[in-house]
């Protein structure tokens, strides 16, 4: 996945390719499809709707989350196979009768009847995966704390460009000047997974991520020293994996595929923006961004 700056966005576009919205490892999402999809949005939701959509200028927020879920879900695709997971297809069908029916609950959304199962299955599967990777994961981290988004992109540019053995002794000074932050701390998925639907738990060892883990909380600086995927044991307080709401586990299993974003890559048309892998949606600019991410530079000395 090719990083400009701190994000992965929108580059290696020639004209030959401007008729694609997004490559998706090497895989097309095509302008027609996320233009046939909005026009189909439009007309199910009546001249009225499409009136006002128009005057508040939202339509372009509708293709970017229309081009988002497109994205996601050869993202998916990608994440269940290497997993191993698979669809239960009576679940995806439960999901659907308990929101009355794909064509009811598909009114005032960005899909039609035939879309919102597919929705849903990719619901269905992204809990399959999240459950998967609650079995599996856990991550050690260095991290320190930020007041503001300016402070946390600057933290981020400043620890990624000094290297691991610089980027650890800057954040062991704040820990020692008795700043939020931490070395060497290890989180479980499974004894937090609320904790497992951060970022932290989607980047490769040696990254440097800043996020939120609520709006009005400060920014979370975190340097992902070690990231594991076998031989994880939870600790008797875990939560049942049958007891953990399905928008967590979704949560989680989203989270896995900003990995399969990094590994196999996500080239987004400049028209629609921008790709962030913190939020793992499209989004307009760079401001507009989830938090920032950036690998740890390689150094002699590291």
């Amino acid at each position: 996945m090719a990083a400009v700056g701190l994000l992965i966005g929108g580059c290696g576009f020639g004209p030959s390719q401007l008729s694609a919205a997004a490559f998706v490892n090497g895989s097309e999402i095509s302008l027609k499809q996320v233009h046939g999809q909005l026009l189909t949005v439009l007309a199910k939701e009546g001249p009225q709707a499409r009136a006002q959509l128009e005057a508040g200028h939202q339509l372009d927020d509708i293709s970017r989350k229309i081009l988002t879920v497109r994205i996601r879900h050869q993202l998916l695709d990608i994440a269940a196979r290497r997993a191993g997971v698979t669809v239960d297809q009576a679940r995806v069908n439960r999901l659907i009768t308990e929101v009355g029916g794909a064509e009811a609950a598909s009114k005032g959304t960005i899909y039609d009847a035939n879309g919102y199962r597919q929705r849903a299955k990719d619901q269905v599967l992204m809990a399959a995966l999240g459950r998967a990777a609650l079995r599996s994961s856990a991550v050690t981290v260095d991290y320190t704390t930020a007041d503001t988004r300016t402070a946390a992109k600057q933290r981020v540019q400043e620890l990624s460009q000094a290297g691991s053995k610089a980027a650890r002794q800057s954040i062991d000074a704040d820990v020692r000047a008795g700043k939020d932050a931490e070395l060497g701390k290890r989180i479980v998925a499974a004894d937090d997974p609320i904790f497992a639907t951060t970022p932290a738990f989607g980047v490769a060892e040696g990254t440097v991520v800043a996020f939120q883990l609520e709006d009005t909380q400060p920014w979370v600086i975190m340097v992902v020293k070690n990231r594991t995927t076998k031989g994880v044991q939870p600790s008797e307080h875990a939560p049942q994996i049958d007891q953990i709401d399905p928008a967590v586990l979704e949560a989680i299993g989203l989270r896995q595929l900003a990995l399969v974003g990094e590994d196999g890559g996500v080239r987004l048309n400049p028209r629609y923006g921008v790709w962030d892998p913190v939020s793992l949606q499209v989004v307009s600019d760079e401001n507009e961004t989830g938090g920032f991410v950036a690998p740890l530079r390689v150094t002699a000395s590291t």
